[in-house]
């Protein structure tokens, strides 16, 4: 696998995972568990935007919703499957400089 200089992977170090080459991924830490949490269940159709637009009023904190739930690619999630839906105040936070 040729990486580009131009591509944001350029310099990231390559694996070789059972005879295919990957990139290796950095590891991210769990997210914090707030007791204040909602679990929801999929239903055909759902989307992230949707979820966080029904839950928070804006379509554009859908990657909160990724967050809370890591190691699972958004769009392969099915219908029965269940989602941590984090607290507004969590999903509306900043960061502080």
């Amino acid at each position: 696998m040729t990486i580009s200089i131009y591509s944001r992977y350029y310099r990231s170090t390559l694996l070789d995972i059972d005879g295919r080459v990957s990139l290796a991924q950095r590891w991210v830490p769990p997210p914090p568990s707030y007791p204040d949490s909602l679990l929801h269940v999929i239903v055909g159709g759902e989307t992230l935007d949707l979820l966080a637009r029904r839950y928070y009023g804006r379509e554009d904190l859908w990657y909160r919703i990724a967050d809370a739930n890591p190691g699972r690619f958004p769009l392969d999630w099915q219908a029965g499957e269940t989602v941590v839906i984090p607290p507004i105040r969590v999903a509306t936070r900043t960061p502080r400089g």
